[in-house]
């Protein structure tokens, strides 16, 4: 299956079915994040800037393990979804 803004959601419903209120679906609100450098206010989830970013990334010359990384940090950055960001990101 490739990878895909959609393959994150099906990945997202899985990780987060027990935690999230809406597990699978692009976060839609604004909230606060606590870090330990205090409250971070992640931007608001564009589904369409997000596939863009997606196809962007993976048809960029940079390796597997790279795409990968990057993709991961960007999800968790982002708070793409409601819970289980972490959990999502590709490893």
């Amino acid at each position: 299956m490739p990878l895909d803004l959609n393959f994150e959601k099906k990945l997202n419903k899985i990780v987060a079915r027990d935690m999230a209120a809406f597990p699978g679906y692009l976060r839609n609100g604004s909230g606060g994040v606590e870090t330990y450098q205090g409250e971070f206010e992640p931007p608001m989830i564009e589904e369409g800037q997000e596939q863009k970013y997606l196809k962007q990334l993976l048809a960029s010359d940079s390796t597997v393990t790279d795409k990968a990384l990057t993709l991961m940090y960007h999800n968790m950055r982002q708070q793409m979804f409601y819970d289980g960001n972490k959990r999502t990101a590709p490893p």
